[in-house]
């Protein structure tokens, strides 16, 4: 499929994250194109995703980087910002129009904190500006990785490199001081989910060099690609999913219900648990959600009732944006470093 690039004006980059801070745990969010090539079957931004178009597009915000310099010339204080929300910022079409890159340096410039996320083996280029930015103030990635099947891998995200190649990246941000972590997400449901394939993911992340992990269920942002996706390769499984995310009501419901999503983050934190793999978190669809979770399994989990508590301070937004002024400001000074290790904050 041919792709065509099209430059915008962009008006603005600063922008609220909203009920993904539960995720990610920073306030602000950019992505520097519209549309994304990676063409994974469980996200919206794929240029595939709209089959009416015989010529997709991504739109290219290339005046993004001005724009930051001026918003954060202005800012009373620093915001994280992050990258890798709705689309990959290293798709192919960064390697034309360095979009991603330039925000970087202007990140670099002002040293203001960020988080990005990526599948793609592109980052490695930026590697001088990553190693810096790390060495004077807070900055990490988090790499995608599914699954370790190569052959389930390339029908889940076809444009992405291989979960090997991915790996690879883990090791050499690792090696030269970068903050980094992956993302276990999506967990497919009645695919993925079993605990060997979880146990597998985990392991492969700790044994790279990975910081932290994060465990993500599959959300329905894309509910007629997964029916697709099912329907030619898992349709046992269609029956499942009817009943997860409610289909035969009408409009589904964007994560798995409770019961399921329980389950599921139970087995994530015991395979976390098990392999002692330090700093983990499940991502949950609400702050509600997380704290119900966590109360009705309170001292159910190693380092009772520590663990527990510390993964409820994670949820609280008064205590979420307290942890994160402690990192971002004195995180270089021991004290607050013993500090933020003893509440296991580790900001992603």
């Amino acid at each position: 499929m041919h792709v065509k690039y099209k430059t915008v004006k962009c008006k603005r980059v600063l922008g609220n994250l909203g009920v993904l801070a539960t995720r990610f745990w920073t306030k602000q969010s950019f992505d520097p194109y519209v549309g994304c090539e990676l063409n994974c079957i469980y996200c919206n931004t794929g240029v595939g995703f709209n089959t009416e178009k015989s010529s997709p597009v991504i739109y290219v915000k290339a005046d993004a980087p001005k724009i930051l310099e001026k918003e954060l010339d202005v800012l009373r204080k620093k915001v994280v910002l992050n990258m890798g929300v709705a689309v990959d910022p290293y798709q192919p079409a960064e390697e034309e129009y360095r979009v991603t890159r330039q925000i970087l340096e202007v990140l670099n410039k002002y040293n203001c904190p960020f988080a990005l996320g990526t599948k793609s083996d592109l980052i490695l280029r930026d590697m001088d500006i990553l190693s810096e930015a790390s060495s004077k103030f807070h900055c990490c990635v988090a790499v995608s990785l599914t699954t370790l099947d190569e052959k389930l891998a390339k029908l889940l995200e076809p444009n992405a490199p291989t979960p090997q190649r991915r790996l690879e990246v883990v090791r050499e941000l690792s090696r030269a001081g970068v903050m980094v972590g992956v993302w276990l997400t999506p967990i497919i449901p009645y695919i993925t989910d079993n605990e060997e394939s979880i146990e597998e993911v985990v392991k492969a992340a700790k044994e790279w060099g990975a910081k932290f992990i994060l465990g993500g269920s599959l959300d329905m942002r894309a509910p007629k690609k997964i029916e697709n996706f099912l329907k030619e390769n898992f349709p046992q499984h269609l029956p499942h999913y009817e009943r997860l995310y409610m289909w035969r009501k009408g409009a589904p419901t964007y994560y798995p219900i409770d019961s399921y999503l329980y389950g599921l983050y139970w087995k994530f934190i015991m395979v976390c648990q098990k392999l002692e793999f330090e700093h983990f978190i499940p991502h949950f669809g609400s702050r509600r959600q997380a704290l119900l979770f966590y109360l009705r399994n309170f001292g159910k989990f190693k380092e009772t009732p520590i663990f527990e508590l510390t993964q409820i301070l994670n949820y609280l937004p008064v205590s979420q944006d307290f942890l994160q002024i402690i990192q971002i400001k004195y995180g270089d000074n021991i004290l607050a470093k013993g500090f933020l290790r003893a509440l296991k904050y580790f900001p992603h």
